[in-house]
């Protein structure tokens, strides 16, 4: 077997945002659609993270003609534009530039958030051809662009502007993704199950491609989300209103909304998402909600004395035909 030179001279040192764009997978899952995909929201979940701590109260996604571009654009404070103290240059363009840079890792910028802390909108940057950062405060309007993760112009003040808000453009970078065209029915989704999770935020698709747009805005939040999938389904409500458990306000940590319905399908189904986003694999909190509507049922049932000598009823048996959805905020 032939020996190998390994030395110092063969450590490769990724700089910047680089990393990013020799491993694109390691931060958005791959360069398929769904990593395609990934971009938009990451974008989308900032302005989001915007309304959830009641800065914002809409949110447009713009899918221009040519189906490879995106804008978002938010009402909330927009992203700081001021010179960041210890990198010398305007805070958005650290934002934009910067892996690990943002406002959600403490202080008082948010309360809960979801996404990549401190990543996303890096990332979009780097993987984007062509990014145009826009941002409204303070009583003015700016502007700064980007390509593939690297300013192309200085922070550019456009002069006075009325309200507050962020607008990003972005065009995913062709020599990354084998297909940068993005699909309206896939935004469609995402926006009105985001819509569902935060009740009173609207949200607006434009597909300029399909020359209409759409508004998803539900005031009654997740219940109207669990009406719809029961409806959806087929599958006849057993009971009158579904049971629904919100706790408005953060407690220790936590804020949380669940609403339940039994119904007669044939198995189980809850949906559970954490600060808006999915979560797939479960955890602490979809095992909790599980044992919780067991030890309920079980007390209900021995407390009115339902249950007939010898007959069992197991967890399985309580939770046969439950749809839920679990909302938490931390």
């Amino acid at each position: 077997m032939a020996e190998s030179s390994y030395s110092g001279k063969d450590i490769e040192v990724l700089e910047g945002l680089d990393p990013v764009r020799k491993r694109p997978g390691m931060y958005i899952g791959g360069t398929d659609a769904r990593g395609l995909h990934h971009l938009l929201w990451e974008i989308v979940d900032n302005s989001v993270d915007e309304a959830v701590n009641g800065y914002a109260r809409t949110i447009t996604v713009t899918l221009h003609r040519d189906r490879s571009s995106v804008t978002v654009a938010d009402d909330g404070r927009g992203i700081p534009v001021d010179i960041h103290p210890q990198k010398g240059v305007p805070a958005l363009e650290v934002i934009l530039t910067t892996l690990h840079a943002g406002g959600k890792f403490g202080g008082g910028g948010y309360v809960t958030s979801g996404g990549l802390h401190g990543v996303g909108a890096s990332v979009v940057n780097a993987l984007s051809k062509e990014l145009i950062a826009r941002v409204k405060r303070d009583g003015r309007k700016y502007r700064m662009t980007f390509s593939r993760g690297l300013s192309t112009e200085g922070l550019v003040d456009e002069g006075p502007g009325r309200g507050t808000g962020t607008e990003t453009f972005f065009r995913p970078d062709p020599d990354i993704f084998p297909s940068v065209e993005f699909s309206s029915d896939r935004i469609r989704e995402q926006l009105e199950v985001k819509a569902y999770l935060n009740a009173g935020l609207e949200l607006v698709f434009v597909d300029e491609s399909a020359g209409k747009s759409e508004r998803f805005a539900f005031d009654e939040g997740i219940v109207a989300m669990l009406q719809h999938r029961i409806a959806r389904d087929g599958h006849r409500p057993v009971h009158g209103e579904p049971f629904i458990v919100r706790q408005d306000t953060l407690v220790d940590g936590y804020r949380i909304e669940v609403v339940l319905q039994w119904t007669e399908a044939p198995k189980e189904s809850v949906l559970t998402f954490v600060n808006g986003i999915p979560t797939r694999d479960g955890g602490t909190h979809e095992q909790g909600l599980r044992e919780a509507v067991r030890s309920a049922v079980r007390a209900y049932m021995d407390t009115h004395d339902m249950l007939p000598k010898k007959l069992e009823v197991s967890a399985d048996d309580v939770r046969e035909g439950l749809v839920g959805i679990v909302n938490l905020f931390m």
